[in-house]
């Protein structure tokens, strides 16, 4: 209760006061590793899909533009196993320019089903999400650099950039959301420079 009457009063300072509705999705469908969440975040196995769908139907009923509920739809509607209906969502958000959302489109585009893999398009929409400082599209720009997944596209990661993104990574993930992989990249990605 604090909490959200600390966001309400934060956002309403800025001039920028969501929907009731907008606030309960947020509540109900942010992620926590989404660096432009405005509640705790939730992972997966601690959110009531369908009950945050409808939360979030309801906040872009409420605002159809708001980047961030159109996000959180898409993530109620992908784990819910709808991917592919999900995709439009997910897409709109990050035509809006969301960051998370640009980063998830990315992952989909890696793992085919909902949309055809394709790690080029990954490659680009990190490297956009890197642009607006997202942390995890660094590490994933970096992981899949040095793993050679963008093997086949017409741009690489050069050694300078993934020596930037992982810096984006370590100076903005947690030790808590790292769960080690960040530091394990770092070192894996020294060593690649060290042997240049």
């Amino acid at each position: 209760m604090v909490i959200s009457a600390l966001i309400s009063a934060t956002l309403l300072s800025a001039g920028a006061l969501p929907s009731p509705a907008v606030l309960k999705c947020d509540r109900m469908a942010s992620h926590p590793a989404d660096p432009n969440r405005v509640a705790r975040g939730l992972q997966r196995p601690q959110m009531d899909l369908p009950a945050a769908e409808a939360a979030c139907r309801s906040a872009v009923a409420a605002e159809p533009e708001n980047a961030r509920s159109i996000y959180q739809l898409g993530r109620t509607i992908y784990y819910q196993g709808r991917h592919q209906e999900s995709v439009p969502y997910l897409q709109k958000s990050a035509d809006i320019g969301y960051p998370q959302a640009i980063f998830v489109l990315a992952y989909v585009q890696t793992l085919g089903g909902a949309v055809k893999k394709d790690y080029c398009k990954a490659q680009s929409l990190w490297k956009r999400g890197v642009g607006l400082q997202h942390p995890w599209s660094g590490y994933h720009l970096v992981e899949n650099q040095l793993n050679g997944k963008f093997a086949g596209c017409k741009e690489q990661v050069s050694d300078a950039e993934m020596s930037r993104f992982m810096h984006l990574a370590t100076d903005r993930i947690t030790v808590q959301a790292s769960r080690g992989r960040v530091e394990k990249l770092s070192a894996r990605l020294e060593n690649h420079l060290a042997k240049k």
